[in-house]
């Protein structure tokens, strides 16, 4: 596999230095031209030679630490550690009373930072769904402070424009305590995406040297369509992506050597019955597989995707869609997976119970994680001669000392006999999420921002409306 990594690598080098990718900002070309790229400002073009392209990987930290506003919820990306989270794109709500699609809301904004604050299997939590009732220059800012204001576990977003970028990192900054305070605990972190194949666009690109000169952990990526905007071998889609991501990677360490950088690996296919992204394809966590692999030969920590469905409701399709592509993409050594948690719908949609329901399937892919461990209170052969022939472990105390931790306890999976299933209603899994959805937005209240740190942040919001 080494060896296969080696020459993916190369092929992404030969590809940047003989096509190039397109910068569609003037400062990005004059920051290549000044490093010593061959860059062609009248088209935009940037042919990256190899020796800029090594020298940003060296520069690129193993570590990567994204802050949370409690500090137990830190996330720590490198080597093996993997985390599960949510995602930016979706527009459109299941509503949890009357299962109709509707469009996001300021109040959702709200709403699904709380319920992501009380499932314990998803570790981080991307601003999510795009509100509709708001003013479009505030919608990024709502999605930002409902996510600092109902959470305590680390927030990230995708900005979409610099005035949202712009607003995070003011929010962020007061919470820290300035900026300096914000650069020690990074409380916020933002994904820039090239536009497959082979452009950067100006507002992925101004927004990149922005949190460069920043010094903040920045995500960057690309989001390839195999069979549209990317050949549809996976082998080809999946070096389009890497050398899109490893010029976006040497753009911001040129512009701030050491940079804290995470690889994105977004890329999926389409259907080329319909033409439609594929958002719960099993070849996207065949992508995220190889992508996890040169992110571990680079030695920087990876943005995986995994956990996604084109399903438009709770149902088989979405379980098995989101379970085995979640299970390769985490399996794979994917250390910061978004999309894990809540969407449908080709990343359309959320659902408040595919929160829930999805905190389980991330708990039992951490399980198997986990692995078996091994050692003598493990193999507890002491223990079988002790009990013999037809005997029984139920009461051993060896049993409810490592029953909790070798064993996944779902809270929605039914095991009770059918008989005692039926006595309770016969409810679905889905009926169970909706109520467990129902009772953390009930009862849960995170704690909540100061009261003059929360007015701020809301100023922020009024002061990009007004701006």
């Amino acid at each position: 596999m080494d060896a296969q990594a080696d020459e993916l690598h190369e092929k992404s080098l030969q590809l940047l230095k003989t096509t190039g990718c397109v910068f569609k900002d003037e400062r990005a070309l004059q920051i290549f031209a000044e490093a010593g790229a061959e860059v062609n400002f009248s088209k935009q073009l940037v042919r990256i030679p190899p020796r800029l392209v090594e020298d940003a990987l060296r520069r690129c930290p193993k570590r990567v630490l994204l802050a949370a506003r409690n500090p137990k919820y830190d996330v720590t990306l490198e080597e093996d550690r993997v985390y599960f989270g949510t995602s930016t794109l979706p527009i459109n709500v299941l509503d949890l009373e009357s299962g109709r699609l509707r469009r996001g809301t300021a109040q959702d904004c709200l709403d699904f930072p709380r319920l992501v604050d009380a499932l314990s299997y998803i570790h981080f939590y991307k601003a999510t769904i795009y509100p509709s009732d708001v003013p479009q220059e505030t919608a990024v800012p709502w999605m930002i402070y409902g996510g600092f204001a109902n959470t305590e576990k680390e927030v990230s977003s995708t900005p979409f424009t610099i005035d949202g970028a712009l607003a995070g990192i003011r929010m962020a900054e007061i919470i820290a305590g300035g900026t300096a305070e914000l650069k020690k605990r990074p409380l916020i972190c933002f994904n820039v995406l090239c536009t497959a194949p082979l452009t950067w666009n100006a507002t992925s690109v101004r927004i990149l040297i922005k949190l460069a000169e920043l010094g903040l952990p920045t995500i960057i990526g690309s989001e390839p369509q195999a069979g549209t905007t990317a050949p549809v071998t996976l082998l080809a889609a999946t070096l389009l992506q890497n050398a899109e991501t490893l010029a976006g990677i040497t753009l911001a360490q040129i512009a701030n050597p050491g940079l804290p950088v995470i690889m994105g690996a977004i890329g999926s296919i389409s259907d080329l019955k319909t033409g439609n992204f594929c958002s719960g394809a099993v070849e996207l966590g065949l992508m995220n597989s190889v992508a996890a692999q040169m992110s571990q030969r680079y030695g920087i920590p990876i943005y995986a995707t995994g956990g996604m469905s084109d399903a438009k409701v709770s149902d088989i399709q979405a379980g098995y869609e989101k379970g085995i592509q979640l299970l390769i993409t985490a399996l794979s050594g994917g250390n910061y997976i978004h999309d894990a948690a809540g969407m449908l719908d080709h990343c359309l949609t959320l659902s408040y119970e595919q929160y829930v329901i999805d905190n389980e399937i991330c708990g039992m892919v951490a399980r198997a994680l986990s692995g078996i461990s091994f050692g003598d209170e493990f193999m507890a052969l002491d223990l079988i001669n002790h009990v013999g022939p037809t005997g029984n472990f139920l009461r051993e105390r060896h049993t409810l000392q490592y029953l909790r931790s070798e064993h996944f306890l779902p809270e929605l999976a039914n095991r009770k006999a059918r008989n005692d299933w039926e006595d309770e209603g016969s409810p679905t899994l889905v009926d169970r999420a909706k109520d467990k959805a129902r009772e953390i937005l009930e009862k849960h209240h995170p704690t909540p921002l100061p009261e003059d740190v929360d007015q701020e942040l809301r100023q922020i919001i009024k002061r990009t409306e007004a701006k």
